[in-house]
């Protein structure tokens, strides 16, 4: 990069389009209004993150206990059917994690070099 605004500007977009929500901020050394998009995105994500791991393990209990036969079919079916009892949390940890990495490209945008 040879550090005009215009380079240091994609990289920034590039990183917090591809890298995660925030990481941009940080080549403009703004990282409190970086953290401001990371911190929320992270939690949101871990959120996330336990509730599908949550999911395969109660997909992994009943494949070992012989409920649910090694069948991709009825494997995927038990998977939607799980998914289907997701309720809000999941939605709103998905969306803020959504918000967060829009608003970040946005926010990157109309930062100033």
């Amino acid at each position: 990069m040879s550090g005009s605004p215009l380079s240091k500007r994609n990289l920034a977009l590039l990183l917090s389009a591809l890298v995660f929500p925030g990481s941009g901020h940080f080549v403009f050394k703004r990282k409190a209004r970086g953290c401001l998009f990371l911190v929320p995105a992270l939690v949101a994500l871990v959120l996330v993150l336990r509730q599908i791991v949550a999911r395969l393990d109660q997909v992994m209990a009943q494949i070992d206990s012989g409920a649910l036969p090694l069948d991709v079919q009825l494997i995927m079916e038990k998977v939607d059917a799980l998914s289907a009892n997701d309720g809000p949390a999941m939605t709103l940890a998905v969306s803020v994690l959504v918000a967060c990495w829009i608003g970040s490209l946005i926010d990157t945008w109309f930062l100033k070099p």
